[in-house]
């Protein structure tokens, strides 16, 4: 992840460059002290005489070498900063750009929990690693090489004892890296288990609450909870013992610089000051290898997450640009929409869900497609846009192979309403302009319309300009429909997909919105602009309205043809009509 770093690297120079600043300020100030002691005080060089002069003009340096230390700290402070924040910046914006590239296979395998702690909780511990890099280790190294070159020029045995006391706090400060290193990546993944507990819990909440299983989801999110208390518990203990060993460490070697000073003391080998100076240096040394150990511990979660969002941000997607994408026709390959052969099974499934099927829907015809649940519609729909690729056989669409466009060409021609209907927390004007860059109130207001729901939108108090909720929720499931209607109509596609789009709607509200597309297709027609629709239906009547009607059944296209001609030769869709005219007439079993 260096290159994240490159584009601010003067910060980066410039951090590391008021932390040196900042730590010898620190380190010339115990010799500063000595100087007040031995001469100021003692007068050790002038026959025991205090110097108070001296104790005022090196009181006064001190204090102006504390406002520099200060001022390289408040400032290196600041460019580590700057460079740590717009470090993650780019890395979340990157991911994010990654993730939208993938397709619905890897979003699923990775999970949107998952992707979701990546994006904010790892990029927060990497940026938090980069904070660390650029500060607490080039200070912990300066304290440890500068402090110990200071030890040396008070006297050999102080600098002995710290030759003696940093690699045993080193070797307890790399036994305790060792062993948190898998413990960090074991409490992401707990993270990552919660978040996505939490994340279908919430947006489950009405089917909790309709089942009350209210209770069930409080075990499953405390049994959650309490995995990730238990890893973090596993961390913090852990930790928790490195300090109290630190601790012993540095205390030993305090013990031993003011036992051997004593006698160099007594034997006039150095004064008390000099003495002082030590015992400082050494607490600054073995401070700095603590502080680098806690550094350790930062490098050792943050290198997880940089692995974790490494693995987002080295996904190549599935679904790959073929090229721009041409609008004229293949040899040969005149419909708007062609199937050759098609069949496709999801990842880590045995069975196809689709199985050989070929079909070709013609300029701004209209197809149905019909089936039981299960028989393959959503998907073969979905293969249309891209959403996956055919494992097997071709798919056309205005006589090129899906594969050869370029994505965005593709998905410009088309316009698809899923069964789920995600809305934005944005206006309704704005959820409707969505589709389509820079609309105009009079093209949202004609999209509303022919959505059948523009006299909902100004039934509300604020009209277009009312704010919809999270998810929708502030709406019912067939407003809710009806937005996403306006949203496809909106973006005047060559090509719209309704995968059971109306499946919310009252039959007059349906049949006036399939009405007025009608009355909008012909229009179109007029224009010299087709429109060719792909309905996925579950309601007969729905089906009964397209040009022709696709059969579906296990995977496998059984028939295709217009109502007429199915219910005279196909017992799949016979048994479909009978069962919803049972159904509708109330015998039904």
């Amino acid at each position: 992840m260096l290159q994240y770093i490159k584009p601010y690297r003067i910060y980066a120079v410039m951090t590391i460059a008021f932390m040196i600043g900042e730590v010898l300020v620190d380190l010339y100030q115990p010799r500063l002290m000595e100087s007040i002691v031995n001469e100021g005080v003692l007068g050790l060089n002038h026959g025991g005489v205090p110097d108070l002069p001296l104790v005022a003009q090196t009181g006064l340096s001190m204090i102006l070498i504390v406002l520099l230390g200060g001022f390289c700290g408040v400032m290196g402070a600041i460019c580590v900063n700057f460079c740590a924040q717009n470090f993650g910046n780019d890395i979340r914006k990157d991911c994010f750009q990654r993730i939208m590239h993938l397709s619905m296979e890897q979003i699923d395998a990775l999970r949107t929990g998952s992707l979701i702690t990546r994006i904010t909780s790892d990029t927060t511990q990497v940026q938090t690693m980069v904070s660390a890099a650029l500060r607490g280790v080039v200070r912990s190294l300066t304290f440890l090489i500068a402090g110990t070159a200071a030890l040396l020029t008070l006297d050999i045995h102080f600098s002995m004892i710290a030759a003696l006391a940093v690699p045993v706090i080193l070797i307890e400060v790399a036994v305790v890296v060792w062993r948190s290193s898998p413990l960090f990546l074991l409490v992401q993944q707990k993270i990552d288990g919660l978040n996505n507990v939490m994340q279908e819990d919430i947006q489950g909440a009405r089917v909790i609450k309709g089942y009350g299983q209210e209770a069930r989801e409080n075990e499953r999110f405390g049994a959650a909870n309490e995995d990730l208390a238990a890893a973090q518990l596993r961390v913090l203990l852990l930790i928790a013992c490195l300090l109290p060993l630190v601790n012993i460490v540095l205390n030993i070697a305090l013990i031993a610089v003011i036992y051997i000073g004593s006698f160099d003391v007594q034997a006039g080998m150095v004064g008390p000051g000099t003495v002082m100076a030590a015992l400082t240096y050494i607490v600054l040394i073995l401070n700095g290898i603590l502080m680098f150990a806690m550094i350790m511990q930062i490098f050792a979660r943050g290198m997880t997450s940089k692995r974790r969002l490494e693995e987002v941000l080295a996904t190549q997607p599935a679904i790959v640009d073929g090229g721009e994408g041409s609008k004229a026709s293949g040899p040969g390959k005149t419909a708007a929409i062609e199937l050759c052969h098609v069949s496709f099974c999801y990842p880590g499934q045995q069975e196809n869900v689709l199985t050989d099927i070929s079909l070709a829907v013609a300029r701004g015809e209209t197809l149905a497609i019909v089936g039981a649940t299960g028989s393959g519609k959503s998907t073969l729909l979905a293969l249309l846009p891209r959403f996956y690729d055919a494992t097997a056989g071709e798919v056309f669409v205005d006589g090129v192979d899906v594969r050869t466009y370029a994505l965005r060409a593709l998905r410009q021609k088309m316009a698809i309403v899923l069964q789920k209907t995600e809305l934005f927390s944005m206006t309704i004007g704005e959820n409707i302009a969505w589709g389509m860059d820079a609309a105009s109130d009079e093209e949202i207001r004609r999209a509303a319309e022919i959505a059948q729901a523009a006299d909902f939108i100004e039934r509300q108090p604020k009209g277009y300009a009312t704010e919809v909720a999270e998810g929708g929720t502030s709406l019912s499931g067939g407003q809710r429909q009806r937005l996403a209607l306006a949203r496809a109509i909106i973006r005047k596609p060559e090509i719209l997909l309704l995968d059971d789009s109306t499946s919310a709607l009252d039959l007059q509200t349906e049949s006036v919105f399939y009405r007025a597309l009608d009355d909008y297709t012909e229009a179109l027609h007029r224009e010299g602009r087709g429109l060719t629709k792909i309905i996925v239906a579950q309601r007969i009547a729905t089906a009964r309205r397209a040009d022709r009607i696709a059969v579906l059944d296990g995977g496998r296209l059984v028939a295709c043809g217009s109502h007429e001609s199915l219910l005279a030769s196909c017992p799949v869709y016979q048994e479909i009509c009978a069962s919803q005219l049972r159904a509708k007439s109330g015998k039904g079993e």
